[in-house]
């Protein structure tokens, strides 16, 4: 069951299904609750307002290139394009006024979906082509599945993805949740988090084996595909979540600069995509989509009682 309603001067939409309740927004497409058993699950805003003025990407769908590109950069088809910088030196989740400030249209499918679409015109944050984006949520069975999805009249750089923030125990620190994420290695990055070389997780960023997250980590790790495209599992306060993706790496945050309403390490992301600054990197998964082409992605979060 879908209701609508304003959310300031924007719709969201509640999509309700069994146990689980994923409400959405035209502001970015971004998520704004998830209620599984009537639990929230996923850090929120009570207003439009805190999100359209907020910094942190909460819920919102992030792009055109989700994580860090180096030096607000990229070379493509021998043209150098310049992007305006957001983080210090750098460009950090499409730059500012990207996909999470946008207003997008919203259309109803069926009784369990809703379908974002905006249009990015070409030169937006510095990027090339006319890019419409496509953005589609629907709720399954204590499940629900992102579309991301693209098309382009000129080849561009694009690689969008989610930044919900989740505390499985509706608040509280989240270092003693336990994480497992299906991947052997991981991207080191120097003190700006842009990527210096791919390492075998060690210790410390090893998560192969479920254990407690203790710790600060804000890396992105090369996913081994050992299980399909089973990502991640965490479980806490009788609560399990599983994500699958079809990306080839995931950024995992642990929420350290959380600020605000929100303290360090009260909400933990699993962002899946390309690795970071993978526009200027071609040792790393291409990033870009070409005229004619369509993008097709896809990111599953499920939940279940433990």
């Amino acid at each position: 069951m879908i209701t609508k309603e304003k959310f300031g001067n924007y719709d969201k939409y509640e999509i309700a299904k069994g146990d689980l309740a994923v409400t959405v927004t035209t502001l970015g497409a971004t998520c704004i609750s998830i209620k599984f058993k009537g639990k929230e699950l996923a850090l929120t805003h009570k207003t439009a307002d805190e999100y359209l003025n907020g910094d942190g990407f909460i819920g919102a769908i992030v792009g055109r290139y989700a994580n860090r590109i180096k030096d607000a950069k990229f070379t493509l088809n021998g043209k150098e394009y310049i992007l305006p910088a957001n983080e210090g030196k750098n460009q950090l989740h499409g730059g500012p006024n990207a996909f999470d400030k946008r207003t997008f249209k919203a259309e109803e499918i069926g009784d369990n979906a809703v379908k974002f679409t905006y249009f990015s015109p070409d030169g937006e944050n510095g990027y090339p082509g006319n890019l419409t984006a496509v953005f589609t949520y629907t709720v399954e069975n204590n499940a629900f599945k992102i579309d991301f999805e693209g098309d382009t009249d000129a080849d561009t750089v694009y690689a969008p993805t989610t930044h919900l923030y989740f505390n499985l125990a509706g608040g509280g620190s989240i270092l003693d949740h336990e994480a497992r994420v299906l991947a052997d290695e991981y991207v080191a990055v120097d003190d700006e988090s842009i990527p210096t070389e791919i390492k075998p997780v060690d210790e410390y960023f090893d998560f192969r084996k479920t254990r407690k997250i203790k710790s600060f980590i804000d890396h992105s790790y090369v996913l081994n595909k050992s299980e399909g495209d089973k990502v991640c599992e965490v479980s806490y306060d009788g609560v399990k979540m599983t994500l699958e993706a079809d990306a080839p790496g995931v950024q995992f945050y642990t929420g350290k600069f959380l600020s605000g309403e929100y303290k360090a390490f009260e909400g933990f992301a699993f962002e899946p995509g390309l690795y970071p600054n993978s526009p200027n990197r071609d040792d790393f998964p291409n990033a870009t989509l070409k005229a004619g082409e369509h993008y097709h992605k896809y990111a599953r979060f499920s939940f279940e009682s433990i």
